[in-house]
């Protein structure tokens, strides 16, 4: 009987598109954690997710799943880069009101 590898190919394929979504998921829920802690505006926190995801597609030695680093370094730059989008926003951050 004669092996057939295109099972194998498919299962290998679903399994790469899956770790992607999975990737994607985690980082989302990661960049919208680090944007409510530090209380970026909520219009905000799916343009910081889509950056937060790209950076860490580019630079996948500083994510892990199990563990979101609260770093406003993130913020900074995403908005050091982003900024000129929002005109409706002179800083990502809300005002705090007493």
């Amino acid at each position: 009987m004669i092996n057939n590898p295109l099972p194998d190919q498919v299962m290998e394929e679903k399994e790469s598109l899956q770790k992607d979504a999975d990737f994607e998921a985690y980082c989302k829920l990661h960049a919208i954690e680090i944007a409510t802690h530090y209380k970026v505006y909520a219009a905000l926190h799916d343009d910081f997710a889509e950056w937060y995801h790209d950076y860490m597609q580019q630079n996948p030695d500083l994510f892990d799943h199990t563990c979101i680093h609260l770093d406003s370094d993130y913020i900074v730059d995403w908005w050091k880069d982003n900024s000129y989008l929002f005109d409706d926003f002179n800083s990502p951050y809300m005002e705090l009101t007493k």
